[in-house]
């Protein structure tokens, strides 16, 4: 009895094994995989599943003074800002999300340029939804400038820079959860995010300037991220965006948080001329500022602080983001 049922139990696992590594099954697994595969490149490439849009906007100011008794300089400025989104969502339940933000800014006083703003901000994120308020995210985030930045008005010279193209970069990435109760209210968590700093500048790396061991082009640096934004309708014709990122190394010293906010309040005037007040305000403890003229002084931590009041030309284009 014992033999015989030995050998059922035998035989039927053979048949079991050789069904599960049947030739003809295989090419099936293989044919559905194909199948999904193909219909995933068809929603990706299927416009009805995107959202795309942006707007782009120029502004300009002018002073001129001849024999003005109070006195005054001449003065040209200029801003331009470019925005776009793109949209992703499928039937089922994945988000993609994307975002790109290039800005750069000219003032010219009595024969001297100064840069006013010069931004590079890339970010993507996926979301898998969860809930009607909860998703699973992962995200990657990009940050530079686009020209060399001086510490004083008409400065120009490769000694005397203090910034420049991906000097610094900043790159973070990160996997978490997103909370979205509302359109309007967005909060982005993730307590396993890499933030990647570069500074390919030679003379900046050999200072160790951002955080850098001197002499190196990168640092990573492994800790918590959180992104809260918010946007809101304040009065007709004026609405608001904020934004603000919080960072925190583990490896050293977790109380130390940086900080990147920014709030935009939008005014328009009509279809194509709009005002805006940007105000902006970071810390970050691996940017140091100088105390004082004497190289040996350790340079410390401070509060940074940007404000723009512009009005200008706006063009907006393909889908209203939300």
């Amino acid at each position: 009895m014992t033999i015989k049922f030995t050998l059922g139990l035998f035989l039927s696992a053979s048949l079991l094994m050789g069904q599960s590594f049947d030739p003809k099954e295989d090419k099936n697994v293989q044919s559905f995989r194909k199948e999904a595969e193909s219909n995933a490149g068809k929603e990706l490439a299927d416009s009805s599943f995107w959202k795309k849009g942006g707007n782009f906007g120029i502004q300009f100011s002018q002073a001129a003074y001849s024999n003005w008794q109070a006195g005054g300089v001449n003065s040209m400025a200029g801003n331009t800002v470019f925005s776009a989104f793109a949209n992703y969502q499928s039937n089922k339940n994945w988000v993609w999300n994307n975002r790109a933000l290039l800005a750069y800014g000219l003032n010219f006083q009595d024969t001297i340029f100064n840069k006013t703003d010069d931004r590079i901000e890339l970010e993507t994120r996926l979301d898998y939804l969860k809930s009607k308020k909860w998703n699973y995210s992962a995200f990657l985030n990009f940050r530079t400038q686009f020209m060399p930045g001086f510490a004083n008005p008409g400065e120009s010279g490769d000694d005397l820079r203090v910034s420049d193209f991906m000097a610094p970069g900043y790159m973070l990435v990160g996997l978490g959860a997103t909370y979205k109760p509302n359109e309007r209210f967005t909060a982005f968590m993730s307590p396993a995010t890499s933030k990647a700093t570069f500074v390919t500048v030679q003379r900046l790396s050999d200072i160790g300037a951002y955080g850098v061991d001197p002499g190196q082009t990168a640092r990573v640096e492994i800790g918590g991220y959180v992104n809260v934004a918010y946007t809101r309708k304040v009065l007709k014709g004026v609405d608001m965006q904020a934004r603000l990122d919080m960072f925190s190394n583990y490896l050293e010293d977790p109380t130390l948080i940086d900080i990147n906010s920014e709030i935009i309040f939008n005014f328009t005037v009509n279809k194509n001329i709009k005002a805006n007040l940007a105000l902006a305000y970071i810390y970050d403890h691996d940017v140091k500022f100088d105390l004082d003229d004497n190289p040996a002084t350790a340079g410390v931590p401070r509060s940074q602080f940007r404000q723009v009041l512009s009005i200008g030309f706006t063009y907006d284009f393909g889908h209203k983001p939300e």
